[in-house]
């Protein structure tokens, strides 16, 4: 991607602070962040350090959002009937979260965080959002249900339209996640970096 269309991206736009250092969390360096890097690795011990200052606000509006994460957030669903957009079934499940939850709630709030964690991971990765976003924001949800099947994650996902195989694969991450058990795909990585230390 061109960096000079982006004004997010475009150093020309930028402000004091919008390079900043972060120290490593597992030997104390300093890390010099970009307003727009995801993820740095440490030159001293080179453990993977989060951008905690990362926004991908932008994305929602900037018609060069699939440029930066990799998907667009505004295109329609494949499959027919009603268009679904990645971006309205993540609004769904949010309000569905906050419905159950609160919008203050434990639950919602560490879904949320956890959402933030995961939308820099899944930049320049073969993930699929359409299972990471959803598995992601209910993780904290199957928390609090009883049994092998969670029948408000279930029914919270399929409300919001999410694909019949982004389902599966996204209540197999959930209950693998639960389990303490490891499925060997990118989605399952970023879903269980996004709740690493959470």
């Amino acid at each position: 991607m061109d960096r000079t269309i982006c004004p997010g991206q475009d150093t020309r736009y930028w402000r004091p602070g919008d390079i900043f250092n972060v120290p490593c969390g597992s030997c104390g360096a300093s890390i010099e962040f970009f307003k727009d890097d995801a993820v740095r690795r440490c030159s001293r011990c080179g453990a993977r350090v989060r951008n905690p200052r990362l926004s991908t606000g932008c994305a929602q509006w900037c018609r060069h959002a699939k440029e930066c994460l990799g998907y667009d957030p505004s295109g329609a669903a494949a499959g027919g009937g009603a268009p679904a957009t990645r971006l309205s079934i993540e609004r769904a499940i949010i309000d569905a979260i906050k419905k159950e939850f609160g919008d203050t709630g434990e639950a919602t709030a560490r879904a949320l965080a956890a959402l933030d964690r995961a939308r820099p991971l899944m930049m320049g990765t073969a993930a699929k959002p359409g299972v990471v976003i959803p598995a992601v924001l209910l993780i904290p949800a199957f928390k609090n249900c009883d049994g092998a099947h969670s029948t408000p994650v279930e029914s919270i996902m399929k409300e919001a339209g999410v694909e019949r195989c982004d389902f599966e694969d996204a209540c197999a991450i959930i209950h693998a996640h639960h389990a303490g058990t490891f499925i060997d795909t990118p989605e399952f990585r970023i879903v269980a970096e996004s709740y690493a230390g959470d």
